[in-house]
């Protein structure tokens, strides 16, 4: 007995975290089987993060660890579904939530493939209260007539939308308003009529039928478009374009040149787009290149023209990049499919922010497309997709913190904590004298001045904390170190 109790208490004396590398799957994420009801209908399209931290998840799942909610869902930071959120959607064949954006208010609005909400006819848009009901208020008339695909809301609330309709107010004899590829509504619901996209966009040379995967709203009122097309009102435009905050066509900007047909004729796709914090934009998806334009992933000036100082590096002889976010030290997190070696797998890794490969984040390969990739406030990230893992769909990595904490081991003060998870207090071993202990929210607030500890009654304690991710701090004179903890109920 004395033999197993010793066992145990080594075991409790292993950092939770100590040892994760950058990039491994963060174990404190319980999402027990993710979506379901099983690995074909349990697929996820996207992903966005609360201000509070919690997960907004849209897709065209059924159920959430073996939870009967359809196409949206909430998770708490822990990877457990948020019983405070509940889906209005009931089944109906072909549905989904493919874009959510959150509004300052904490009102969510959704777009994808869907006729109606609780019994109220909504098509392909709608706003959901912050418990997930339907708000009635917001009235998209007949809605798009084909799926909306990209959400953005404006400073001023006003929402862009993109995708793949060609009308606003389609149905039931409403104004049926030309909108190809983009459209911006009031806070209302109601169309725009200053925002003038003339004939939109068209075109697009290949496979993919014309359509819009990303809309930015930028914070000098410009919008940022990317997607399958060619053309925006009539003039030439090719996968990347800027708009005016009147919705007619930025002739500053010109991002064609970066763009040449693959060897099967076409241009192909601009999925993702991203800006970083000095103004450049960060592209990807499956587009034809110029010579100096790597496959895949590529960075250009706030003009749009290439930066040809960002170079990825990658010993495949294609990639198709599926998700990206960036790094507020620029470092790009993505999600990419290699056409080479190993064939065709589903990788995610991560760029330095010169578009070298980091070396210091693990590799993650995968079964299937992700779709959405998000870094949380807590420098974690966080992918979904339609990928056949358990769980099925969605996974977390552990990333960076966001105010430059290092989980890496300390050299000189490697003090354990546990247990971890906890319910209550956190304790130490190996403590040093003169050690002071402090926590830290996952958003880098400190929830718990630091406090000097007593070596031989060392412990913290978390019961008026709510449950989450925090961050340990022990340090001792100009020395630190720091470990993650998961405070459960």
């Amino acid at each position: 007995m004395k033999k197993y109790s010793l066992i145990f208490f080594f075991t409790l004396l292993i950092p939770f975290t100590a040892y994760a590398q950058i990039g491994s799957v963060d174990t404190m994420f319980k999402v027990g089987t993710g979506f379901g009801p099983d690995e074909w209908t349990g697929k996820c399209d996207v992903i966005v993060q609360q201000a509070d931290g919690k997960l907004l998840v849209g897709g065209q799942f059924e159920s959430f660890n073996g939870n009967e909610t359809y196409y949206i869902a909430r998770l708490n930071l822990d990877g457990s579904l948020d019983a405070g959120f509940s889906s209005q959607f009931e089944d109906s064949w072909g549905a989904k939530v493919a874009a959510i954006a959150i509004q300052a208010d904490g009102k969510i609005v959704i777009g994808g493939s869907f006729s109606e909400i609780n019994g109220v006819s909504r098509n392909n848009i709608a706003r959901l209260n912050s418990d997930g009901s339907l708000d009635e208020i917001f009235d998209p008339a007949s809605g798009f007539n084909q799926e909306v695909k990209t959400l953005a809301i404006q400073s001023d609330g006003k929402i862009l939308v993109g995708g793949l309709f060609t009308h606003y107010d389609a149905y039931f004899g409403g104004a049926n308003t030309p909108v190809n590829g983009i459209a911006r509504l009031n806070v209302d619901g109601s169309i725009d009529a200053s925002f003038q996209v003339g004939s939109g966009f068209s075109g697009g040379s290949g496979i993919g039928q014309r359509q819009i995967h990303q809309v930015l709203s930028l914070a000098d009122g410009k919008i940022l478009v990317s997607g399958h097309y060619s053309n925006y009102n009539g003039e030439p435009s090719l996968l990347l374009t800027r708009l005016n905050s009147d919705g007619t066509l930025d002739k500053t900007f010109d991002a064609s040149a970066n763009f040449a047909k693959a060897m099967d004729g076409f241009y192909g796709q601009v999925y993702n787009l991203k800006t970083t914090a000095n103004g450049e934009i960060i592209i990807g998806g499956n587009y034809g290149n110029t010579n100096s334009l790597a496959f895949g992933v590529d960075r250009l000036h706030a003009d749009g023209t290439l930066d040809s100082t960002f170079k990825t590096t990658h010993s495949f002889s294609n990639l198709i990049n599926s998700a990206l976010a960036v790094q507020s030290d620029g470092k790009v997190c993505v999600a990419n499919r290699n056409f080479g070696q190993p064939s065709e797998a589903f990788v995610v890794e991560r760029y330095n922010a010169d578009g070298s490969l980091d070396s210091s984040f693990q590799k993650t390969f995968l079964n299937s497309d992700v779709t959405d990739l998000i870094i949380q406030q807590d420098g974690n990230i966080c992918f979904v997709g339609y990928f056949k893992f358990n769980p099925i769909g969605i996974l977390r990595l552990n990333g960076d913190t966001p105010f430059s904490l290092s989980l890496a081991k300390n050299s000189s003060i490697n003090p354990h904590v546990y247990p971890n998870p906890t319910q209550d207090f956190i304790q130490f071993a190996e403590l040093p004298e003169e050690a002071y202990v402090a926590v830290y929210s996952s958003t880098g607030a400190l929830v718990i001045p630091a406090q000097q500890m007593d070596t031989n009654r060392a412990r913290v304690d978390l019961r008026g904390l709510e449950k989450g991710v925090y961050f340990i701090q022990v340090k001792v004179k100009e020395k630190s170190s720091w470990t993650k903890v998961l405070k459960q109920d």
